[in-house]
């Protein structure tokens, strides 16, 4: 652990060590002096000095790493001192106020205002301003809600010194009722300080979210490409950290492989606008009433059997209803009656999907083999290929063909084409063009067995 992440243990031990010195010094002087301002101070003081051991462990323990009974980290023990610690003071300023009413209703109490009493609370009003700045800028830095807390509780000890120290100058000037006055004020600061530390580090238990965490989250998830909508978004605090989940909606046929790299460019922008989030991210696909094939792959997709859909064409007929047409790839090894469950299958699931279809013609086909053997016999065919490199650019919209390569599968030629077209055409018209294209060069080259034409701008 380097010194950087151990400054927050260290500062909270020194606060320890220092809380020890001054519960001593005040009850020591208390008693000299006879104070209920300076013994308020003093019990005060014992409970802070426990709110700071207990701001210490939850320092350590917070910053464990996650295991397999705490999943989720150890953060919540700041949150948990943090309460114990206003509870605490709660009951500390219940006792400072129920002392002060019964010596007012007895008359008051003899105190002598002593110069020594004068001078420990002027260096513990010092030595309180130090440590609450201390432990503020530290708890800031480390987002420590414990160590927040005990700079709260600084504060508070600075302003009932104050006050203890204007009790023992209205006893100086005779005034023997003073001093329970000032306790009391010390008991009205201890409550207010409680109750904001109390009622801070509840709300945090009981998981409400961090003010505007959530609006920016979701506005930073919808920025990211894929993200068609964000449907839900939560965001809880843990110790210093932030734990939250959010559910995306993105295209239904998405693969896993592209599902996945989503999720990682969901949770790194996350990160960049909530630095300490920890995000589980779920994906959901986004129905699109309007395409109609995209429905349609997807209903094949929930279809184990069927391993590749293509040639989806969808017919409307005169009365509004729909004529699907599809092949579907299916194992090779399988038999006729196999696929013809499988078919079925995927007509049912089309059928829930899209209940306005009223016929559905799916054509059967086996899957390629993985590795088809083969060699590249272009330079030995060179005659053929620039008589197919002629054919090619003979197509009127055909600006250049760019690579014809010749594959030798079982003594059959299999041929290979790319061709430069214009930039600005529409994806549809450039598949006509390639359909042309190898209807040209299976027609005018014969010893091509098969065409493979792709075009590019």
């Amino acid at each position: 652990m380097n010194t950087l992440e151990r400054r927050p243990e260290l500062v909270a031990l020194a606060s320890v060590a220092i809380g020890v010195a001054l519960v001593v010094a005040k009850l020591f002087v208390g008693l000299l002096t006879g104070s209920l301002g300076i013994l308020s101070e003093a019990a005060h003081s014992f409970l802070d000095l426990a709110a700071s051991v207990f701001t210490l462990f939850a320092v350590r323990t917070a910053r464990k790493p996650a295991d397999s009974e705490h999943p989720y980290g150890h953060g919540r023990t700041e949150n948990l001192a943090a309460f114990a610690e206003g509870l605490l003071l709660l009951v500390t300023a219940a006792f400072i106020a129920f002392e002060a009413v019964r010596r007012l209703a007895a008359g008051g109490s003899v105190v002598n205002p002593a110069g020594y009493a004068f001078a420990l609370l002027i260096g513990t009003l010092l030595i309180e301003a130090g440590r609450a700045a201390v432990l503020r800028r530290v708890g800031r830095t480390a987002s420590s809600e414990a160590m927040l807390a005990d700079a709260t509780n600084r504060l508070s000890d600075v302003l009932a010194t104050l006050g203890v120290l204007a009790g023992l100058v209205g006893v100086r000037m005779g005034l023997s009722w003073a001093d329970s006055v000032a306790a009391l004020l010390v008991a009205g600061i201890v409550a207010r300080a409680a109750g904001l530390i109390a009622w801070r580090s509840g709300d945090i238990l009981i998981d409400r979210a961090p003010a505007g965490a959530e609006d920016l989250l979701r506005r930073a998830l919808l920025d990211v490409d894929g993200v068609r909508e964000v449907r839900s978004v939560r965001v809880r605090r843990s110790g210093p950290n932030l734990i939250g989940d959010a559910a995306i909606a993105t295209g239904r046929m998405l693969s896993v492989e592209a599902a996945t790299a989503l999720v990682k460019g969901v949770t790194a922008r996350a990160r960049q606008v909530l630095p300490r989030l920890d995000l589980a991210v779920t994906v959901e696909g986004q129905e699109q009433p309007g395409d109609i094939v995209e429905r349609i792959h997807a209903a094949a997709a929930r279809n184990g059997g069927v391993r590749d859909l293509h040639n989806v064409t969808v017919e409307r007929e005169a009365d509004g209803s729909l004529h699907l047409t599809m092949h579907a790839k299916l194992p090779a090894n399988q038999d006729v009656a196999t696929a013809s469950r499988t078919s079925r299958d995927l007509e049912r699931s089309i059928r829930n999907e899209l209940p306005e279809v009223t016929r559905i013609d799916i054509h059967l086909e086996p899957m390629e083999p993985e590795v088809v053997p083969g060699r590249d016999v272009t330079a030995r065919n060179e005659q053929l290929a620039a008589r197919i490199r002629k054919v090619v650019e003979s197509h009127p919209e055909v600006r250049r063909c760019i690579d014809v390569e010749l594959s030798d599968r079982d003594n059959k030629i299999y041929a290979h084409v790319v061709a430069e077209v214009a930039g600005e055409i529409s994806l549809e018209h450039a598949h006509v063009i390639e359909s042309e294209v190898e209807e040209m060069i299976r027609h005018e080259i014969p010893e091509a067995h098969e065409v493979v034409t792709r075009v590019t701008a």
